[in-house]
């Protein structure tokens, strides 16, 4: 990073030491030798402190599926200012934005909001909890479910310690987790169905909930195999276990329904956040009646409440979005533009003979440096990190905003024109270049 591109951003970070411990508010946001500071967005586009521009590729972690500001998310919010409603009270539109989410989402029988995804995830396995009398949950090693303690194992475990790929052990994702979380907690690796269904069997009688994202954006972009959230599904019914999607990031993408309607496989409860208001700050539990009447204000057992549920502000956004979203066409743009990207980065990768791929999924995607697909937490964390870091540096100094981990998820959203595609390629080309010249294969 140039010194002299930053020197604002530089500044901002000394200031901000005297007040924020490591400068930012989210770890995730934290790069040496200094943070990145943000003035304004719009469209593709970002702008930092220093004024730098940049096509963004990270869409506020996937969040803004229809652009930064969209002008008539802008004018809905707008307008829900002037009525004078925020919080602390059941304001008139979540029973219509209620409505939209059971119409268009295959799971949502009932529904209720929340404000991100950490919070949807701790409800919906309160609820599985609570409706199946068991305590343990299964997720995914590699998975990203937030940060409630009970998923905050094995996001990313150092590979020494994870134990075998075919059953993998629980590694705590950080300190202070409350202390049954490791014996509470049981990891399954994502596509390989013999072992999940093992893993499951062995637990079965003591699991409330299996968790999983239906496509891993937290190690990247790695694709379910055909056949293995069918098996997930028929197993955890067998067992009665409650089967919950986290559609944070996959939701709406792929489908108006999510990757449920995409793939066709209906879990007992999903989780909404991120793109159902187009970054503003809300979630949504949703999922089969039975189960959600375990939250019943009189007849339910578990507890769900907070001021700031179902707020107006981003319900008003949400309403928008969700009719943007209904029908389709933002969805087939995106599987589009991602298809694009993956064509043309992997004939130029070959062209220019860097062993590197490009995996997508509804407009999200992620660089890889291998010449295997990416199947899971383990066949992503083995891809070439050096590489990525000389590709990623290249890329930021283009003026694409991506971030520096190689895997994580990336993206493009409806306001990423036919301009902003190539613009992206064009770049990719010249950073794979740089790939090339520092460590020829």
């Amino acid at each position: 990073m140039s010194i002299s591109r930053f020197s604002r951003s530089m500044k901002l970070f000394d200031v901000a030491n005297e007040y924020v411990v490591g400068g930012v508010h989210s770890n995730f946001r934290y790069r040496e030798p200094h943070p990145i500071y943000f003035s304004r967005a719009k469209g593709s586009r970002l702008w930092d402190a220093d004024g730098n521009e940049y096509i963004d590729c990270v869409i506020n972690m996937g969040a803004c599926i229809l652009g930064h500001g969209h002008p008539r998310v802008v004018e809905a919010v707008k307008s829900a200012l002037d009525d004078g409603l925020t919080v602390g009270l059941e304001p008139e539109i979540s029973v219509e934005v209620s409505r939209m989410l059971t119409r268009m989402v295959p799971s949502a029988e009932s529904v209720r909001f929340s404000n991100t995804g950490t919070e949807a995830v701790m409800h919906a396995i309160h609820i599985a909890r609570g409706f199946t009398g068991r305590y343990k949950i299964a997720k995914l090693e590699g998975g990203y479910n937030g940060w409630y303690d009970y998923v905050s194992v094995s996001g990313h475990p150092p590979l020494d310690k994870a134990g075998p790929p075919e059953e993998p052990v629980p590694i705590l994702s950080s300190a202070g987790l409350a202390k049954d979380v490791a014996e509470s907690t049981v990891i399954i690796p994502f596509n390989n169905i013999e072992a999940t269904e093992r893993i499951i069997s062995k637990h079965r009688e003591d699991l409330a909930a299996v968790i999983i994202e239906p496509v891993m954006f937290n190690v990247g972009c790695a694709l379910p195999k055909k056949g293995y959230l069918e098996a997930l599904r028929k197993l955890t019914e067998e067992y009665g276990i409650v089967l919950i999607f986290d559609e944070v990031i996959t939701g709406f993408r792929s489908a108006p329904g999510g990757a449920q309607e995409y793939f066709g496989v209906t879990p007992d409860m999903s989780v909404f956040g991120k793109a159902i208001a187009n970054g503003f700050a809300l979630s949504a539990v949703v999922g089969k009646r039975e189960i959600m009447e375990t939250i019943h204000p009189r007849r339910g057992k578990v507890a769900y409440a907070g001021t700031y549920n179902s707020n107006y502000i981003s319900l008003a956004a949400a309403r928008v979005v969700l009719s943007e979203l209904s029908d389709g066409r933002v969805q087939k743009y995106l599987h589009e533009a991602g298809a694009k990207l993956a064509k043309r980065f992997n004939e130029m990768a070959e062209e220019i003979g860097v062993k590197a791929r490009l995996q997508h999924f509804a407009g999200k995607f992620q660089v890889y440096f291998t010449d295997r697909e990416v199947i899971d937490y383990r066949s992503a964390v083995s891809c070439d990190a050096k590489k990525y870091t000389v590709f990623y540096e290249s890329m930021l100094n283009s003026g694409i905003f991506m971030l520096p981990s190689h895997t994580i998820h990336h993206g493009v959203t409806a306001a990423h024109m036919d301009g902003d595609i190539e613009a992206i390629l064009s770049s990719m080309r010249k950073a794979l270049m740089e790939v090339k010249k520092h460590s020829p294969d």
